[in-house]
């Protein structure tokens, strides 16, 4: 069961984060970088005219992205501040006729489907499920959500960041394993939210009979988390290369499990047996 004041505690925090999140994140050089990165992963999947959700969107990047290449798209955050971000960039970038923003609370109770069909593509980016308490019960939303057939993307905080252990255990900071549990309190502004960190094999059992999987990928195995990315500014050359060897390696085992984010891209199968009935 959702956890009613922590959903307000999420939704305040990133309402008074979305307006520096860009200049925080995903307009710095390495944000765009691992953005991209995630993209190209996406791309084979993503086809003029298809529906596409996007969960979690933050201020609406990946959102538009979709929509530049020819997709509806319907992004959805339970930040109110987030979602003005993606309806006013929608507008400066002429693309309000394919983005249309709902608020929706990941941890809300399973319910009838807030969307009028299921989609071709759900993504969800930079660990907006990592807010979730039940992820069986997001699992099970999911089923109804991707269309049989469809593709669903997922790029969550694991259990375990190379770059995070290394750089803490260096300083004998206890942060060096504050992933390890599964469950870690972190900032977002000046509010700090209950984060959970998610394994593969939760994520997957999560999902269930209902969808393959397709690839693992590591997302910021060789480029380090946001609170370093003053080293990327004062490098760019360095970490320019390091991220274009993450791109042709990061399906590789052990460092598709040992980045910052892991991306999980799945097909949902045709039957719909499977699906639980909810509680």
């Amino acid at each position: 069961m959702a956890d009613a004041a922590g959903t307000r505690v999420r939704a305040a925090a990133f309402d008074e984060a979305a307006g520096s999140f860009d200049s925080d994140f995903a307009a710095t050089t390495a944000g765009r970088w691992l953005r991209e990165s995630v993209w190209s992963r996406l791309a084979p999947f993503v086809e003029p005219g298809m529906q596409a959700l996007d969960l979690g969107c933050g201020t609406g990047e990946d959102a538009l992205w979709l929509a530049r290449n020819d997709c509806g798209v319907t992004a959805v955050d339970g930040s109110p501040a987030m979602l003005q971000q993606v309806a006013s960039k929608a507008c400066r970038q002429n693309l309000e006729r394919r983005v249309r923003t709902i608020r929706l609370d990941l941890n809300g109770p399973f319910a009838a489907s807030p969307f009028d069909q299921p989609f071709d593509l759900v993504v969800s980016n930079f660990g907006a499920i990592n807010c979730v308490d039940d992820l069986s019960l997001l699992g099970r939303k999911l089923a109804v959500w991707v269309k049989p057939g469809g593709a669903l993307a997922l790029v969550y905080m694991g259990r375990f960041c190379a770059w995070e252990t290394a750089y803490y255990l260096a300083r004998l900071d206890r942060r060096a394993i504050r992933r390890w549990s599964g469950r870690a309190p972190a900032s977002v502004g000046r509010e700090r939210v209950d984060v959970r960190y998610w394994s593969k094999s939760e994520v997957l059992r999560a999902l269930g009979p209902s969808f393959r999987l397709v690839a693992t990928h590591g997302v910021g195995t060789l480029l380090p988390p946001s609170y370093l990315f003053h080293w990327v500014e004062r490098r760019p050359r360095f970490f320019g290369a390091l991220a274009r060897w993450e791109r042709h390696t990061s399906h590789i085992w052990p460092l598709s499990r040992a980045g910052d984010h892991t991306l999980v891209v799945l097909r949902r199968l045709d039957t719909v047996s499977a699906i639980p009935d909810a509680p």
